[in-house]
């Protein structure tokens, strides 16, 4: 071939986990799944975490209720004025 080497590379798959870093794992993935031995380990789903207590739900709820509050009465004012002030005597030009 007159000089010329081909190299074939065989690409292996590697694992999808991603460290907190941000970094892939490097490990080689298994043919089953897509995640190396390692990473294999499946997390049972606690949903009783999950459920909001109802302290929880009531100072969210006031929490919206104030944030509301915060942007209607000044919009309630400026419409107010806008609408139902005085209105307003045209100038008279010279």
């Amino acid at each position: 071939m007159n000089g010329v080497l081909i190299i074939m590379i065989a690409t292996m798959p590697r694992c999808l986990h991603i460290f907190d870093s941000g970094f892939q794992c490097i490990g080689e993935a298994l043919e089953s799944t897509d995640f190396c031995e390692a990473h294999q380990k499946v997390v049972a789903f606690e949903s009783e975490r999950l459920q909001d207590s109802r302290w929880r739900k009531t100072l969210l709820r006031f929490v919206a209720l104030v944030l509301l509050l915060m942007f209607l009465i000044p919009l309630f004012y400026t419409l107010r004025d806008l609408y139902f002030g005085p209105p307003v005597k045209a100038q008279e030009v010279w």
